[in-house]
């Protein structure tokens, strides 16, 4: 079987599915582990390149005094929640 257009008729398996910890489209059915997140692992997968996402995922990274204030920021404007 030649590896061009014939071949790509077999791509229409899924190998990823979402992940119940991190609700992403990562976890991988065969090897039973998120990619995002490393779920079933107690410990939560993370690399120093994806340290934004990381961030973006939970408020206990933000220093309390600008988490203060970014709080105050949201009650005051509620429509600009980021």
């Amino acid at each position: 079987m030649s590896k061009g257009t014939p071949s790509f008729g077999k791509h229409n398996k899924k190998t990823h599915i979402r992940c119940r910890r991190c609700g992403r489209h990562s976890y991988h059915k065969q090897k039973r582990s998120c990619s995002a997140c490393g779920y079933p692992n107690a410990k939560r997968y993370k690399m120093a390149w994806k340290w934004k996402p990381i961030n973006r995922a939970g408020r206990k990274f933000i220093k309390p005094k600008h988490q203060k204030r970014k709080t105050a920021r949201i009650n005051r404007h509620p429509s600009t929640r980021r």
